[in-house]
């Protein structure tokens, strides 16, 4: 006959989250990925990593289906799965969990942004709104890492430098910025995908000009 501490500790659930950008995936995200795993198997967990759905030309060029292919190639283990406009954001994504029976909730996140991820979740555990609802047991958020791989400017130079790779068509500095276990065919396919998500009437344009000039 199992004792109270026995039956607490059977309905005890652990997952591990990220909610990225991831555009493009950088050699960056694989750290973050890594991580993920990491806490995953220390607390004997599922995961999951949460790509946003957001597309535009100039800061996400690829579509969450592109991300998705990619990163399965960059980490084949690896849970990715998508935003959506129904649930765009982290919040959406813990009340998933919380209705999936989930009791603790792991959120591994770039050091800068371990406060704000920290303060947000907290401030919504146990209380209804937009999103819907979750309470957890307890929210704990992980560092990837000094970097965010997602962030602009010098602190996410990977993501924004690979975009521009991309433009110019410069797959010797672009490989740099993808694992070296990718190999150089899916490392072109992944630039060939980011190039054509930034083009825009205007860049087109641009790029014509440059061949005839």
């Amino acid at each position: 006959m199992k004792t109270l501490f026995q039956l607490s500790e059977a309905v005890e659930k652990h997952h591990v989250t990220a909610f990225t950008r991831m555009n493009p995936p950088t050699t960056g995200h694989m750290q973050l990925i890594d991580k993920v795993h990491s806490v995953a198997k220390d607390h004997s967990a599922d995961h999951s990593v949460v790509v946003s759905h957001s597309q535009d030309p100039k800061k996400n060029p690829l579509s969450s289906d592109q991300k998705k292919k990619h990163l399965k190639r960059f980490s084949s283990e690896t849970n990715v799965v998508a935003s959506s406009k129904e649930h765009p954001t982290i919040l959406h994504h813990l009340s998933s969990l919380h209705k999936a029976g989930v009791t603790h909730a792991h959120i591994v996140a770039g050091s800068d942004r371990h406060d704000e991820m920290h303060k947000l979740t907290n401030a919504y555990n146990g209380k209804k709104a937009g999103h819907g609802y979750y309470k957890f047991k307890k929210i704990t958020i992980h560092s990837a890492g000094e970097r965010d791989p997602d962030a602009e400017g010098t602190s996410g130079v990977s993501a924004t430098k690979q975009r521009e790779h991309a433009v110019s068509g410069n797959f010797k500095e672009f490989r740099k910025g993808v694992p070296s276990h990718v190999s150089d065919a899916h490392a072109k396919d992944l630039m060939n995908d980011v190039k054509n998500g930034q083009k825009t009437k205007k860049n087109e344009e641009l790029e014509m000009e440059s061949l005839d000039n």
